[in-house]
């Protein structure tokens, strides 16, 4: 089993490159940086949190290819990943050429991690949100004719989304840039069997990704590719302590429950649920400010204890272990792992940190 993590991404920068080699030295596998113009929370709900002495607004992201960038100056093993980009806000070409800019920087230890993208990042700064599996599926296409043209090679592309017209694309990367995607829907998963070189999902059961793995693998073969040559990964929201009971103490925290809006709406309906928002799909439609921290409390407040247990992987050392051994058994081979415990009690940083060594030791 590999391990990877999530990178700082808040100011100061400085902050990334000692992270960047201090996991690196604890021996994760990857570290991935959020592509983000917009956090999770209402900023009149973050700015009560303790969080906010250090940071005034959960809003602040560097740019991911960047921060890749200067990471990579402070580190020679660990892969570097964008966890994940998307296709409206960076242009396929300008996209490649970020890509291949941090395959350079890395020395081909850069991932590029990629989904259909999140209506946060999008909608509010003026772009269109539409189609969007269909806009990946078309740009991915692209990347792979730019990536396999010849130097000097006119490139004409007429497809429904993007059209190139005498165009080149010379700049080459050193090694092969692993395309890894963020899927979740069928139609993701197809597009991930088509492209991917590796899958990288959020948290969901094991039952469900070794589920969905087998709509991947099913399609690999309709594709004429070997199911091995796919990197099976997932991402998870991780709550962990040495007592139960401080874990379910830290899920109850209204900060913490914001996560459950961004489970889809058939999820909760797998447990005879609705989702506080209707028919939603948290990734896709959510915009945090589009709601006051009340109507978000209000929101959270009718989350079942089922459901929140869903959005993330918890409990102690001994059943993060046992949970991560069920992965294992569906096909899991790289656990991405994003701690959000002390986001939930401020005082769990240092602990948290601790078990889930405790965690990676066992494998």
């Amino acid at each position: 089993m590999k391990f990877g993590t999530v990178a700082p991404t808040f100011p100061p920068i400085e902050e990334i490159s000692k992270t960047a080699r201090r996991l690196e030295e604890k021996g994760y596998n990857s570290l991935w940086f959020a592509d983000h113009l917009m956090g999770w929370y209402p900023h009149d709900m973050w700015k009560e949190t303790i969080f906010s002495m250090k940071y005034p607004s959960c809003h602040m992201f560097y740019d991911a290819f960047c921060a890749i960038s200067y990471a990579s100056t402070s580190t020679q093993k660990i892969y570097l990943g964008t966890g994940v980009t998307e296709v409206f806000r960076r242009y396929p070409a300008v996209l490649l050429q970020q890509a291949v800019t941090a395959n350079h920087a890395t020395k081909g230890r850069f991932i590029l991690g990629i989904g259909a993208g999140e209506a946060e990042n999008i909608i509010p700064y003026g772009i269109e949100f539409d189609k969007p599996a269909s806009r990946l599926e078309e740009a991915l296409e692209l990347i792979r004719i730019m990536l396999d043209s010849d130097y000097g090679e006119i490139l004409n592309f007429d497809g429904k989304f993007y059209r190139y017209k005498n165009a080149v694309f010379d700049l080459k990367p050193v090694e092969k840039i692993p395309i890894w995607i963020g899927a979740h829907g069928n139609r993701m998963l197809k597009i991930t069997a088509k492209y991917g070189d590796g899958w990288l999902p959020t948290t969901m059961p094991p039952e469900i990704y070794s589920e969905k793995l087998g709509v991947i693998e099913k399609e690999m073969k309709k594709e004429g590719r070997e199911f091995s040559e796919l990197e099976k990964a997932i991402f998870v929201s991780l709550v962990i302590d040495e007592n139960r009971k401080e874990v379910e103490k830290i899920l109850s925290q209204p900060l913490m429950k914001v996560h459950g809006l961004l489970l889809p709406s058939e999820y909760f309906r797998m447990y005879g649920f609705e989702h506080p928002f209707g028919e939603f799909y948290g990734l896709l439609d959510y915009i945090p400010t589009n709601y006051t921290k009340e109507e978000i409390i209000e929101a959270v407040n009718k989350i079942p204890d089922e459901i929140i247990r869903l959005a993330y992987i918890s409990g102690t050392p001994e059943d993060i272990i046992q949970i991560f051994d069920d992965y294992e058994k569906a096909g899991v081979e790289h656990i991405v792992i994003w701690n959000l415990t002390y986001f939930g009690d401020f005082t769990k940083i240092k602990s948290s940190y601790q078990l889930i060594d405790e965690v990676m030791s066992h494998f």
